[in-house]
């Protein structure tokens, strides 16, 4: 396992681990990888698998390696939604694919609002059975072109 945390919020949340609750989720989300000049050298997709107050569980193909990553997902308003958070631990799976812990940075606040969020969307996919379904274009109709 590699083990990441250079912030005293990450290093709190590592030794507390259990102080905040988690909660499943099943939300996809993308992430930006940072190195230290501020350039984005990895951009993937994951699916967040738990979150809690001060951080989440993200499962991706790859092992994340970077110092910072921005996780952004889009919510049950279709409004893209993100936040910066940095490595806590990162292991690979028997199955090929990787977990990573990674721990909010910026506010309280913005963390709450992308947690609660993140939880709303996961609730609203379950009971909302049409964000399941496949996208299909929009029926183009004579009335709709009027008189061309």
């Amino acid at each position: 396992m590699i083990a990441y945390g250079k912030s005293e919020r990450c290093v709190t949340v590592m030794k507390n681990r259990r102080k905040s609750p988690r909660i499943s989720v099943h939300v996809f989300a993308s992430y930006e990888c940072y190195n230290d000049d501020g350039e984005v050298f990895e951009n993937d997709i994951g699916v967040i698998l738990d979150v809690s107050q001060g951080g989440l569980l993200i499962e991706t193909v790859r092992l994340i390696d970077a110092n910072y990553v921005k996780v952004e997902f889009v919510n049950h308003l279709n409004k893209t939604l993100g936040i910066v958070v940095s490595v806590v631990h990162s292991r690979k799976l028997e199955n090929g694919k990787a977990q990573t812990g990674l721990c909010f940075h910026g506010t309280d606040t913005e963390g709450i609002e992308f947690v609660s969020n993140l939880i709303r969307t996961y609730h609203y996919g379950k009971k909302n059975d049409n964000l399941k379904k496949p996208i299909e274009k929009f029926p183009v109709s004579a009335t709709f072109l009027g008189n061309v």
